[in-house]
């Protein structure tokens, strides 16, 4: 009689157990917490999360200055300096004192002899590019952060399902062995080992809780939303069917990463700052135009007055000085700038090739813990379960096989979760975002 009570039980828990599918609960994972009541609940999918990081994020906003700082340079360069206004006054009261004297009015206005002020204006085009292009490699950067936060918060919610799945199952093991001690078929100890173990399983899934809640808080400032907000991720967190590729060409790759657009910019911008510096070799010239009122006693007509008209010009002589030191330096900073394409090339190359090696083998062992590994150990469980019905093995040996599934299960979880941080690794070095795009004064070669 007690072992068809004890084996009527163990069915009802293998088929529970049975049913419970792995990924339509991570499926259910973003809906284990509801919201406080007065808290916002927000729904969004990954480029979503994304995208709204760049509207509130606080230290994006403040960098974006930089491109209305690069904008206003474009803006007010290229123009000439103010001309100068000279007056100029002479008597000659301390001398003779015969009322002789001249008053000048005269207007000075600087002209360049060469193009550098149209070459001032193509330096700064170039700032402004320059100036995107880092605001957009910022966003990559905060793009991945999104996106392995998210990871991170979908994993924990997952988990604490599994959790969940083996307290209920322990709870319904514990309420059954208190009706068979009631009956006087197995002891009170069996119920006391039960329990405990019941309460380390439910210690557990107290601190995957309050992990998943330092998850939450940590996206949620990184979105920029509210700390409070209860987040709801419209993402599927299941494992592919068939096994991922390098499908992205590196030339589509060069053109979406912000930071080789940056370094093709950066040679443009020091093509333009050594042509400009160049310009510079033949300083202003200036202009002058002046009136001059002249009254003097000349004999024997005696005192009389006279007006003058003239032009002025100053040519500096570039002798000594042509600006030797600072094309140079252009022409060192031009240097340096056409090797960081070559460096950046082949980095993200090399990020590439590790992100899509490791999405590749993340995926294989993920696959294998949710499939042959998995089976082993539920027809373990199965094995055990009708050896317990023919009283070959106890209650107990039958609940640790119980909990080495879901450790496996959870272990499985795990792997898929190092996928996605793999899948997320992927995103980052190709910069497969929204919202990166950034002009280019060259295409990528």
């Amino acid at each position: 009689m007690p072992l068809f009570h004890e084996t009527t039980f163990m069915k009802h828990i293998f088929s529970n157990f049975a049913g419970f599918g792995l990924f339509g609960v991570l499926v259910l994972a973003c809906l284990c917490f509801p919201p406080k009541a007065g808290a916002e609940s927000r729904s969004l999918s990954r480029d979503g999360a994304i995208q709204s990081a760049f509207s509130n994020n606080r230290e994006i906003s403040i960098a974006a200055l930089e491109i209305k700082r690069a904008l206003s340079k474009l803006k007010w360069s290229g123009r000439l300096d103010n001309p100068e206004l000279e007056i100029e006054a002479t008597s000659d009261e301390p001398g003779n004192d015969e009322d002789e004297g001249s008053f000048t009015v005269g207007f000075t206005q600087n002209f360049p002899l060469t193009a550098k002020l149209k070459h001032e204006r193509n330096l700064r085009h170039y700032q402004v590019i320059l100036a995107e292009a880092e605001i957009a490699e910022r966003r990559r950067e905060l793009s991945g952060k999104v996106d392995a936060a998210i990871v991170e918060l979908m994993t924990t919610r997952a988990k604490i399902e599994v959790s969940n799945q083996l307290v209920a199952l322990n709870k319904k093991m514990v309420d059954f062995l208190k009706t068979q001690v009631e009956q006087g078929v197995v002891s009170s100890l069996d119920v006391m080992q039960a329990t405990l173990s019941g309460r380390t399983l439910e210690q557990q899934s107290k601190l995957l809780v309050a992990e998943a809640k330092q998850n939450r808080l940590a996206l949620n400032k990184i979105i920029g939303l509210d700390p409070e907000t209860d987040l709801v991720i419209n993402s599927s967190f299941s494992l592919p069917g068939s096994k991922p590729g390098f499908d992205v060409a590196l030339q589509t790759v060069l053109q979406q990463r912000p930071d080789y657009v940056l370094s093709l910019a950066k040679i443009d911008e020091t093509q333009a700052a050594i042509t400009l510096e160049e310009a510079k070799r033949w300083e202003d010239v200036s202009l002058k135009l002046f009136v001059e009122q002249d009254d003097a006693v000349d004999e024997p007509e005696g005192f009389d007055g006279n007006t003058f008209a003239g032009v002025g010009i100053s040519i500096p002589l570039p002798l000594r000085n042509r600006n030797q030191e600072r094309i140079e330096q252009a022409r060192i900073n031009h240097e340096a700038a056409s090797k960081s394409v070559d460096a950046a090339r082949f980095e993200i190359r090399a990020e590439c090739e590790e992100a899509f090696h490791q999405r590749t083998d993340a995926w294989r062992l993920a696959r294998e813990a949710s499939g042959e590994i998995l089976g082993l150990a539920e027809k373990n469980l199965e094995e055990f379960r009708k050896a317990y019905q023919q009283g070959q093995a106890s209650l107990i040996q039958v609940q640790r096989a119980q909990e080495q599934v879901l450790e496996l299960k959870t272990g499985s979880l795990e792997l898929v979760a190092e996928y996605h941080r793999a899948n997320a690794a992927v995103r980052l070095a190709t910069g497969s975002y929204p919202g990166l795009s950034v002009r280019s004064g060259k295409n990528p070669k």
